[in-house]
């Protein structure tokens, strides 16, 4: 049996083991878009936009038709096998990712925190007001243009109602105009719940997770870890997978991209 096999079977037993499993999943699991050349009618809209610089703005709307329509692939496979890993488990799952591809899998949405965002809702680009709304609409208008033939030049910009501005997807893309409401609520209920676990036997996992926002992720896990005296802690990562000193007695490090970990072991 090979190194990260076993540790795998020592992630599975503390899993089983563990009153709570805490998941945090990081940039590995950023959707590329390198399967966007599998829907020709998405393709024939980029190509749309390359002939017309002026449609540049449809791209984010295009992206989202994509996340929408594409429904397998090595993202949603990992997914679902780290689902069926904690699916009996009392877990929550926190994720930067902004995709959305973790709701294809069938984890609890109120076990689910995405403080980076989603497509899910749109808000004023230059924040004017916190007010959000929903992306369907108009993600329905793109798939209609598309369908229709009628071009991307149909469409007309979707715009706040309260001053005109472009609407822009609720996430960490808008920058410092990122209207954070959206995930707050839920957030509230990720921090309830951290609170329980002390003194519990808890699996950390940390999957993906580099040093682009630390402060989401990599650091309080590391801090939850360190803490709880019952807790063991798995870092999965290609790259940044080692383990601080503090956590040297109780962590363990597996230097493998966590996608493809998970494709590879998580199903056995």
């Amino acid at each position: 049996m090979d190194e990260i096999m076993e540790k795998h079977r020592l992630l599975l037993d503390k899993i089983a083991d563990a009153d709570m499993v805490l998941v945090g999943i990081g940039e590995e699991f950023n959707e590329d878009f390198s399967d966007i050349g599998r829907f020709p009618h998405l393709m024939s809209a980029l190509e749309e936009v390359d002939i017309n610089q002026l449609l540049e703005w449809t791209v984010p709307f295009l992206e989202h038709r994509f996340l929408i329509e594409h429904n397998d692939g090595r993202l949603v496979e990992a997914y679902q096998s780290l689902y069926e890993m904690i699916r009996d488990k009392n877990y929550f799952v926190i994720t930067t990712c902004i995709d959305g591809n973790i709701r294809k899998a069938a984890f609890d949405t109120e076990r689910l925190v995405e403080p980076c965002g989603n497509h899910e809702m749109l808000q004023c680009s230059e924040k004017c007001c916190n007010e959000l709304y929903s992306a369907g609409d108009f993600s329905d208008l793109v798939k209609q243009a598309i369908l229709d033939g009628v071009g991307l030049d149909s469409l007309e910009i979707p715009r706040c109602p309260n001053c005109g501005k472009p609407l822009a997807y609720n996430n960490i893309l808008c920058e410092q105009n990122y209207v954070e409401d959206g995930y707050q609520e839920q957030w509230k209920n990720y921090t309830k719940w951290l609170q329980t676990t002390l003194n519990r036997k808890i699996c950390v996992l940390e999957l993906g997770v580099e040093l682009n926002l630390p402060n989401i992720i990599r650091w309080p896990f590391e801090k939850v870890a360190f803490y709880n005296q019952k807790a063991s802690f798995f870092r999965i990562n290609a790259s940044l997978y080692q383990m601080t000193e503090e956590l040297s007695d109780k962590g363990i490090s597996v230097g493998m991209n966590a996608v493809d970990y998970l494709r590879e072991y998580g199903h056995l």
